[in-house]
Order: C-alpha cells, then structure tokens, then sequence
C-alpha cells in the first residue's frame, strides 16, 4: 500500500508541474509542447543552442524549419520529422542534415503523468546528454537534448536517412525475428555490455544517476513492487486467454519474494543495459564488417546484469519454438562475443543469471497489458506476453522461484 500510495503522489506532482508548464508556456518559457511549436526555426535554433550534447559541435543556426508530414510510431511519444534549411555559407565536416528527428511527450495527460512519475523520459534525455557519445555501437547522433519541468525535446539524427539502414517497427517484433537477425542484435549488446562493465561507483553515477534507476532508485523498490501488484488482476482479466490462475499466482508468489528477486538481479558486477532491448528497438546498417545493429528508445536505461538484454531480446522477439531450438547457440554466441572484449561470462552462471532475469520480463509485460492505458496501445503487448509466459513455463520459474 505504501508503494501504491509514493506512486500515487508522484503522478499528482507530475500533473501539478504539468500545469504549471502551461502557465510558463503563456509567459514563452516553457519547452515545446507540440511539433507546431517546435517546427519553428527560433525554437530550433534556441534548442541546438543551449542544449547540445556534452563533446558534441552544435549544428550551426537554421533559417527555415517546417514539419515534414512524417510522423512515427510511438506508445508514449510525439515522434515525427522537421525538415531544416541552414544559413547560407554554414560549414562543418560531414553534410549537414534536411531533416531533424524530433520527440516531444505524447498528447494523453495520464501517459505524461505517469512518464513523469516513473521517470523514463528524464533517462532517455539523460542517455542522449551523456551518454550516446560514448556508446561502442551505432545510435541516433544527438543535437539537442533538454528537459524542463514536465516536458522534454530530442532533436535526433534521422536515421531513415542513413544508406542502408533498416529499422525495426513493433510489429516486426511480433512477427517474430530469425536465429540469424538475433544473433546480430545479441552481439552489439556484448560490445555495449563489455564497454561499461566494472565503472567505479562515481562514474557509474555521473553518467545515469541512481535516481533515475526503476527498481533501486529511492523508492523505486516499492514503486515497482506496487505497478505488479496493481497490474496482474487487469492483465488476467484482459488476457484470460493468457494469463491462467496459475500464471497469476506465480507472479504474486514472485512480488512476495521481491526483495530476493532483487538481490539476484542487481548484485555486482553491473553494467549499462538498454532495459527495453526488443527487436523494435534495434536497427540494421551497413558497417565496416558487414551488417551491424545500432539501438534507438533508450528510456529503459539502466545498471543491470548484461543477461537481462539478453533474456528481454530472446523472449520478446522470437516465438517459443524457434526461441526453444536455438537458445542454448545463441547465449553461447552472446559469451564468445563478450569474451572476445575482454569481458568472460561463466555460461554456468550466465545461465543462472537467464532464468532469474526471465522473471523481470514477465513482470514487464504483465504490467504493460494490466496498465496499458498508461503507456501501450496495440496487440504487440499480448504476443509479448505469450511469449513470457511460455518461457516461464519451460524454464519452471515456480520452482526456481520457491527454492530462492
């Protein structure tokens, strides 16, 4: 009840900063709220201005900005493109960009309180501020990154620019991916995994403060244990189906023993994982070796277990029985790579670490479809689920879980 009772409290503060983010909006000192608001070249150059990224070159001043017609599929955002012409006579290496990928918060006031309160906003913003430029892999190049009160704005790279690149939408997720595409997706989280694993406590904090973790952050405990509490009863309800008697006693079983859960999932060493390490947010593009994946959406940032982006990916994005034939090669090939940096993994333990963190997945989904109208809307959320559900069933997390 207390958790329920914090969260409660931080999504009435959210919607308080909402309105007072209208009132500073009447006075022009507030973020943009809209595309329209922000397609404006003064708003564009203000933003670039003072919101570059730490060891990024500014883009230099716009002269013209307009909205492109383009908008992008998104379960909490405002995601669309701004085309952008630049002063005659500006120079910088490289070719300077037609179009801006833009983010603003979704238009639903609930999904923004409840962003706000959670918090996954204020980490994207802080990934792209300090983050993005470090990452060994391909991500968005950022331009400007800010928040302010209740409101945030990215102005991103469009990769749908970039030669070669493929992305990922949710429902290709759905649809379920290939051995081949996963293997792909599983060694750039090695390279990421590898590169951020063992950083000292201090540096761990100036570049994703504890804070902003979801499960170890000041409260975060009992937030998340009062989202799984409060959404198994609606996801049993919405997904019958899904969702059977035993299905819901196991994962109340699994919040009773949540101060366990977390000791497995969060004891050292960590490193940095994308958190939300689905086939939709991943893209192919062409590198100096072959085919390479980059990441996009990276809300679900978090110091974690490497294993976890690993679970989440496999889970979510290949169906049980393709999951079933291929998982022990592709955990396998995910060590290699991470050996290959420096970075060993015990399979033994990697698996142990696999069947724990499977747990976490399940819950995500669980409470995406019992909470859905906060921040989903489509039937990807049902397939991910079903797809958690048969791994917790073949991998006997009750049993797994009893003797924790």
């Amino acid at each position: 009840m207390d958790g329920r009772l914090a969260l409660g409290g931080r999504i009435a503060a959210a919607a308080a900063r909402m309105g007072i983010d209208r009132v500073e909006e009447a006075l022009g000192r507030a973020l943009p709220r809209t595309p329209e608001q922000l397609a404006r070249p003064e708003v564009v150059n203000a933003l670039l201005r003072a919101h570059a990224p730490q060891g990024a070159v500014p883009l230099p001043p716009v002269r013209a900005a307009r909205l492109a017609g383009v908008d992008f599929e998104s379960s909490n955002c405002r995601n669309f493109l701004v085309e952008v012409e630049f002063d005659e006579g500006a120079a910088r290496d490289g070719a300077l960009p037609s179009t801006l990928y833009a983010k603003l918060p979704c238009a639903e006031r609930t999904t923004r309180a409840f962003a706000n309160a959670v918090g996954f906003w204020e980490t994207e913003v802080a990934f792209c501020a300090r983050i993005a430029h470090r990452m060994p892999i391909r991500v968005p190049r950022v331009h400007a990154a800010a928040r302010r009160g209740a409101r945030f704005a990215l102005l991103l790279e469009n990769l749908h620019a970039l030669p070669g690149a493929r992305l990922f939408l949710n429902r290709d997720m759905a649809a379920g991916t290939t051995p081949d595409v996963a293997r792909l997706c599983l060694r750039a989280f090695a390279k990421v995994h590898a590169a951020f694993e063992g950083l000292p406590a201090a540096e761990r904090e100036a570049l994703l403060p504890l804070r902003l973790h979801a499960y170890l952050s000041p409260g975060g405990r009992a937030r998340t244990l009062a989202l799984g509490a409060a959404a198994i009863g609606p996801a049993q309800r919405a997904a019958p189906d899904l969702v059977t008697p035993a299905h819901a006693a196991l994962c109340r079983r699994a919040l009773e023993k949540w101060d366990a859960l977390m000791a497995v999932w969060y004891a050292e060493p960590l490193t940095l994982i994308h958190g939300d390490s689905h086939l939709g947010n991943c893209f192919l593009h062409d590198g100096p070796d072959g085919t390479q994946v980059g990441m996009i959406d990276f809300q679900g940032l978090q110091w974690c277990k490497g294993m976890r982006d690993v679970q989440y990916f496999l889970a979510d994005s290949l169906e049980p029985d393709v999951l079933a034939r291929h998982e022990d090669e592709l955990i396998d090939d995910y060590l290699r790579a991470l050996g290959e940096r420096g970075a060993a993994l015990d399979p033994a333990l990697a698996r142990a670490q696999y069947r724990a963190c499977a747990f976490q997945t399940l819950m995500v989904a669980v409470v995406s479809l019992g909470l859905g109208s906060l921040t989903e809307r489509d039937e990807t959320v049902r397939t991910v689920l079903r797809r958690s559900l048969a791994l917790a069933d073949r991998l006997d997390l009750g049993s797994w879980l009893e003797r924790l």
